[in-house]
């Protein structure tokens, strides 16, 4: 049974389809278990069953949440009930695969493509489950798991303590310790950092936010230092919308001295005589020199080779080979760093042009919603940091907008903070 969305169009005309009435208690409070369950697994991806972690250096391994979607299928065929995916979604996909498939045949096909499945697959899923729980249902879960995220990534700096220290005495890079996501310490501070948008509203946003900002200057994450800065701004324009809404003047200008202070905060904090912690404040200064940037320059210049090359796009998963055969050169990468680029290299203009459109309309339901949606601000962020940052197709991303698309074809979403 499919079940539409009951938001305005684009048009700004009511949406055709009437929600269904509202799932009974049982299966809200299901549905969120299964929220904070799913939602878990995504962020702990180099967890096994077992409850080791797993590098990427050991090739393919079935990890927790490749079993946990499993099961969750099958409760989606029993319920029988599917939220129909946005048109922006599903012109994305239809764009992507297609074109890839047509690519493939020309230059080969790559393991990339499976990622892009598994992220179709899961925002389907989460559609179902973002029904169940509602809105705040969802939230709520999605803060709860976000909690035991943070405390899991905090006990693990105090056990593998010794490492931390040895880097902040003498930084280099990024700490060398085991990660919960695919990816190192970079993806592991930026996944932690963008969750601080669900605790909008919560007491726990700024001790959540504080502790996520830290965790970013002790891995040495610029990224992760951006992203709390864009959170603290998400925060702002959303307390701004709703001071305009209540009728009240918005005083922009104290959230933006607001955000300017927490920055000012966070330099002040980066720069002092503590070895490591300053280190990050060098790895912007360096910005164009250091390995980390140089990599990606490296990796935008082939990008670029590659679109000349084949403007209708190489497939996912070809532009890193692709461009390394047209650089003459080797890179210990397997994305861009970039998604823009990345989408114009392996799926041509049409391709970029698709995901244009899927973040257009995104950007406008947040901004048409007064910022009062948290995970839609999750996915804008998304957004925003994918000019520098994400390996492309992530399952978390789909998953919060999976969501997002679900709870608001409940009823109660239309009045949900």
């Amino acid at each position: 049974m499919l079940h539409g969305e009951a938001e305005p169009s684009l048009a700004g005309a009511p949406a055709p389809d009437v929600p269904p009435p509202a799932p009974p208690g049982g299966r809200r409070l299901l549905g969120c278990v299964l929220v904070a369950l799913w939602f878990a697994a995504l962020n702990f991806q180099t967890v096994t069953f077992t409850g080791a972690i797993v590098s990427e250096n050991n090739g393919p391994v079935l990890k927790m949440y490749h079993g946990l979607f499993g099961v969750l299928a099958l409760l989606l065929l029993a319920r029988q009930r599917v939220v129909r995916w946005r048109q922006e979604m599903a012109i994305y996909f239809a764009v992507t695969l297609l074109t890839t498939a047509l690519a493939y045949m020309q230059l080969g096909a790559r393991a990339g493509v499976v990622n892009t499945l598994f992220a179709a697959y899961a925002a389907t899923l989460a559609g179902t489950l973002g029904f169940m729980a509602g809105e705040e249902g969802a939230v709520r879960a999605l803060r709860v798991t976000s909690v035991v995220v943070l405390l899991a990534v905090l006990v693990k700096a105090v056990l593998y303590f010794p490492q931390i220290l040895a880097f902040l005495a003498a930084p280099n890079g990024h700490p060398t310790l085991p990660f919960f996501y695919g990816g190192g310490p970079n993806l592991e501070a930026t996944w932690v950092a963008m969750a601080g948008v669900f605790f909008l509203g919560s007491r726990l946003f700024l001790p959540y936010v504080g502790t996520s900002a830290a965790l970013s200057l002790l891995y040495a994450s610029r990224v992760g230092v951006i992203i709390v800065a864009l959170v603290l701004l998400g925060a702002a324009l959303r307390a701004s919308a709703a001071r305009r809404e209540a009728g009240r003047p918005r005083r922009v200008w104290v959230a933006v001295v607001a955000v300017a202070c927490c920055a000012a905060s966070l330099a002040r904090v980066a720069t002092s005589d503590t070895g490591g912690v300053s280190y990050i404040v060098k790895r912007f200064q360096n910005i164009g020199d250091e390995p980390g940037s140089v990599g990606r320059l490296t990796l935008w210049e082939g990008g670029v080779k590659v679109f000349v090359r084949h403007p209708f796009g190489v497939g996912l998963g070809n532009s890193v080979p692709q461009g390394e055969r047209l650089l003459g050169v080797d890179v210990p990468e397997d994305n861009l760093h970039n998604q823009y680029l990345q989408h114009l290299a392996e799926t041509g203009v049409q391709g970029l042009a698709a995901y244009l459109l899927f973040a257009g309309i995104t950007l406008w339901r947040l901004a048409a919603g007064r910022f009062r949606s948290r995970m839609l601000l999750y996915v804008a962020i998304y957004f925003v940091v994918a000019t520098i940052q994400f390996r492309g197709a992530e399952a978390l991303l789909w998953f919060v907008y999976g969501l997002q698309t679900g709870s608001s074809a409940a009823p109660e979403a239309s009045h949900a903070s």
